[in-house]
């Protein structure tokens, strides 16, 4: 569909939708969690548990990504 046809309205809808996936797409990148995304997740699929603190939700995907022992950092390189 050209440009000139899609309305405004539905112009600065789809732009919005592409920029937060595009936010989405670079967070996942960087190894940025969406805490959004999580308690949306646990709401809907997980109702019967606890939802974790957005504080508690980044220290545990940093500690599934990196590694924590005893206070040491294990990476790869």
């Amino acid at each position: 569909m050209p440009a000139e046809t899609i309305s405004p309205p539905n112009r600065v809808a789809r732009a919005t939708a592409w920029l937060a996936l595009l936010k989405a797409t670079l967070r996942s990148m960087i190894g940025l969690p969406d805490y959004q995304v999580y308690v949306a997740h646990r709401q809907q699929h997980h109702p019967d548990q606890p939802i974790l603190s957005e504080a508690e939700f980044i220290r545990e995907r940093q500690e599934a990504r990196y590694g924590n022992r005893q206070g040491k950092m294990i990476r790869c390189c």
